[in-house]
């Protein structure tokens, strides 16, 4: 067995991140050091060193003790995954947006938002009301998602114009020009999402 790698930051060594993930699904299998010894055929004191990541062990041991307790390998190694961006909003709330038509009672909610791997996205909780405000088409790079929830437009796209009713999801890529252009009921109340790529030959 190799001497425990060490830190190169303030993060737990990997040693000790399998040892943890080692001794954590060996208690919530029940087992103690001497069954699970027996099962893998692995000493307790090596066994023990482990969980403690006084030792580098290897995959064919790491291998043995999760066929013991009955887990994947990987479960040892899930600690060491980059944790995901997650945005939790509660209904009714959100950040209130200014945008071009907020005005009117317009309401431009931002109820999520996401980074990962050059890649983000947000969503909006949209709610228009008579009268449809004069506004400009928008125009932006990325991916958009529409969902509407509750009343009747007719919705631009490109050279396209799409009346829209509860159910109803538009789905387009946004350099396109696109936007509302005529409300069918007193109130329309729709989601969008939009994802953008992050790197630098986008912007």
């Amino acid at each position: 067995m190799k001497e425990p790698r060490k830190a190169l930051d303030d993060r737990p060594s990997l040693d000790l991140i399998v040892g943890a993930a080692v001794k954590n699904d060996r208690m919530l299998a029940g087992l103690t050091l001497a069954e699970l010894s027996k099962r893998a055929s692995v000493s307790t004191a090596m066994i023990s060193k482990i969980e403690r990541g006084q030792v580098s062990a290897s995959l064919t041991t790491l291998g043995a003790l999760a066929e013991a307790i009955g887990v994947p390998l990987i479960n040892f190694f899930a600690g060491t995954v980059e944790k995901t961006d997650v945005s939790f909003v509660p209904a009714g709330e959100g950040v209130q947006v200014q945008r071009q038509g907020s005005a009117f009672g317009h309401s431009y909610k931002l109820v999520g938002r996401a980074d990962a791997n050059h890649v983000s996205f947000e969503s909006f909780a949209v709610t228009l009301e008579q009268p449809l405000s004069k506004r400009p088409l928008y125009q932006h790079r990325g991916i958009e998602f529409i969902h509407v929830l509750d009343g009747e437009m007719v919705y631009r796209c490109g050279d396209g114009q799409f009346t829209m009713k509860p159910g109803d999801s538009l789905s387009f890529v946004s350099n396109a020009a696109h936007g509302p252009v005529e409300l069918l009921t007193p109130k329309v109340t729709f989601v969008t999402v939009i994802s953008k790529a992050e790197s630098a030959d986008m912007n």
